[in-house]
């Protein structure tokens, strides 16, 4: 089947001597897994997939999980961008590898692909600081992939409150009565930035802190370890 659609690169193996696999995040039709065996013969072609390059994609999919790459087009040069600033590229980086290990081939809709873009955008043009846009990322892909943190209500009982405490096996802010011994305190000002990076609320997002940072790399970390377990049962399986 020939698909037409844009994505942006993720990430890119050699294949060959002449040839790569490029992971991209699709528009239309979730990561994409293209193939081409002498891509390093083109120079422009090459140089348009470098990670983080946002580029218009004609290619044939079959039964496996790779397709083979027709032709791309650069639309945005992302990666040419955050190049020139370290902050910005590892942010990148960290967003490109999450947004890897998060689908599977298939996987991702285009919500998924406009926050990502929308993210690099912001980063290559810098309209805030990198440390925003990561954290902000982080906390809103795993969110659209249905892990959101409960923020408004205990995320064991239900009621509502502004709590405190954090709990990484019940899936959010809890009351007091409901932490269990895996809840984290919190300051008032360090949930509120907590929320604001997951709303998107960048007024809010005043100062950086490492207490707040280091639960949201946790709560990502555990919900990739707990879908990548799940996976691996499911193998198993077939």
């Amino acid at each position: 089947m020939l698909i037409e659609d844009e994505g942006i690169v993720l990430r890119q193996w050699p294949l060959g001597e002449a040839g790569a696999i490029f992971s991209v995040l699709t528009r239309n039709h979730g990561k994409a897994r293209l193939v081409s065996n002498s891509i390093k013969k083109n120079k422009s072609m090459r140089s348009s997939l470098a990670p983080f390059m946002r580029d218009s994609f004609v290619y044939w999919k079959g039964k496996s999980e790779l397709s083979r790459l027709s032709q791309s087009s650069l639309l945005s040069p992302f990666g040419l961008y955050l190049s020139s600033d370290y902050d910005s590229y590892l942010a990148a980086c960290l967003m490109a590898e999450i947004t890897e290990k998060l689908f599977e081939p298939s996987q991702g809709e285009e919500g998924d692909y406009l926050l990502l873009w929308g993210a690099l955008s912001a980063l290559s043009k810098k309209k805030r600081e990198a440390w925003k846009i990561l954290l902000s990322y982080e906390l809103r892909i795993v969110a659209n992939a249905g892990w959101k943190p409960e923020i408004l209500a205990c995320a064991e009982c239900g009621r509502e409150g502004d709590f405190l405490s954090f709990s990484m096996q019940k899936g959010g802010w809890v009351c007091q009565k409901c932490a269990s011994a895996d809840a984290i305190r919190f300051s008032k000002p360090q949930k509120e930035l907590f929320c604001a990076l997951l709303l998107g609320e960048w007024e809010k997002c005043r100062e950086p802190d490492g207490k707040v940072e280091k639960l949201i790399k946790d709560w990502v970390n555990y919900y990739l370890d707990r879908k990548l377990n799940s996976l691996k049962v499911i193998r198993e399986k077939i």
